[in-house]
Parts: structure tokens; C-alpha cells; sequence
């Protein structure tokens, strides 16, 4: 069975809102047709219950803590090297260890990559196998409307936030096989940002499950 490189911001279960719903449905989905390697953060103390309920999807998982008071402090470094808040929000050691040596050892055959945020985890590395990122939302153009909207100091990093994320949206693009998006609107948003590269931008809707929501029972 081929294998697949799956990054996830959040632990994607249970799956009780927007993000963990979709990440869930994408990770369980792909269990069934490739060994999972699945590296994610943990940054609810409510969810560690959880941690062996996804790992049985999975060949292999790392689950990195991430303590949200913490990372709000510590994104502000990127105030300093000149990259977005949101990525250093994001960024673990013991993670991006972990993702170099399985890119290393394990070659996945296909890297899917949940959020924009986590890319930088693997856009450093050279991957024979294809890069599928799924940034569902175009969190540029989310900065950039706070931008507009707040004055002051605040005004100034939510527009630098949104100039460095674009810019990584941009990369993300560029270096990936597709890029995904939660719908046809937002996957036209990104277009009209990049027109190069629309052939490659799609839009997937998360839908519904229409066994657990049918009436009849």
C-alpha cells in the first residue's frame, strides 16, 4: 500500500466543529487506500483522550502539545525574523523533527497537508511523491479585511500579517501538485490573487453526511 504524509493543525477528533470535521472525514477517508503517517498538534488538554482513537487510522502519528497561551507569546518572535504570526503560532521542534525524518526515511508516496499554516513543515524539503495542501479558507484576505477595519498598531500587524500570508499562499501554490479549498467562492478568491496558477486551486465543499442525518430512523 502506498504511503501519505498527513499534517493537521489541530488533533482532527473528535469531530464536533468546522475544521476537525473536515480534517476527520479527509483523514479517515485516505486511512482506507494509503498507510497514514499523520503528524498534528494537540492544543486542547480535552483531547489527549482522543489520541488513540486517531492513531488506530494510522501507520504511524506524532502528537505535538501545543499550549495556546504560550504560542501567543512566542508567535511575536516572528515579529523579529520577518514571518507570519500565524505560522510561528503553529511551529513545534518535536514536530518538524519528526516530519523531516519520515520525509526522510519513510519517502511518502503523497504529502496532504491540512492548513496553510502547517506547510512550512514540509516546503523545505525536496518530496518525490505529490503535495496536496488544503488551506481551506484564504486566511490572507481574512488579515487583510481586519486590516481595513482597525487603526493603530494593531491595524499595522494584521496588514503585515496578511502581505506575509499571501506570500505564503503564493508559495504554497506554486510548489503544490493542487490546492484546496472549503468552496467554490473561496477557491475563486485565491484564483483572482494568482491567476497563474488557477489551474491548479480547487474548490471541495465539506457537504454532508447524509446517513447520519437522515430522518427515517
Amino acid at each position: 500500500m502506498a504511503s501519505l504524509l498527513f499534517l493537521t493543525q489541530r488533533i482532527p477528533y473528535p469531530p464536533t466543529k468546522g475544521e476537525k470535521i473536515r480534517a476527520y472525514r479527509m483523514l479517515r477517508y485516505l486511512a482506507q487506500r494509503y498507510e497514514v503517517h499523520l503528524g498534528t498538534l494537540v492544543d486542547d488538554p480535552e483531547d489527549w483522550q482522543h489520541v488513540e482513537t486517531v492513531r488506530a487510522l494510522c501507520k504511524d502519528a506524532y502528537f505535538a502539545p501545543l499550549d495556546r497561551r504560550v504560542a501567543k507569546l512566542t508567535c511575536l518572535t516572528g515579529l523579529l525574523t520577518g514571518e507570519a504570526l500565524s505560522v510561528v503560532f503553529f511551529r513545534n521542534r518535536g514536530l518538524r523533527r519528526w516530519v523531516a525524518q519520515t520525509l526522510e526515511i519513510v519517502r511518502p508516496d503523497m504529502v496532504f497537508v491540512c492548513s496553510g499554516n502547517m506547510a512550512p513543515y514540509v516546503l523545505d524539503h525536496r518530496h518525490r511523491g505529490r503535495r496536496i495542501v488544503d488551506m481551506v479558507d484564504v486566511d490572507s484576505q481574512k488579515w487583510r479585511d481586519y486590516g481595513a477595519r482597525t487603526g493603530g498598531p494593531m491595524g499595522v500587524v494584521y496588514r503585515r500579517e496578511a502581505r506575509l500570508m499571501l506570500a505564503l499562499e503564493r508559495r504554497i501554490a506554486e510548489a503544490s501538485d493542487a490546492t484546496v479549498l472549503v468552496s467554490a467562492p473561496e477557491a475563486a478568491l485565491l484564483r483572482s490573487l494568482m491567476p497563474d496558477q488557477g489551474g491548479r486551486i480547487f474548490g471541495i465543499s465539506n457537504g454532508v453526511d447524509c446517513d447520519y442525518f437522515d430522518p427515517a430512523p
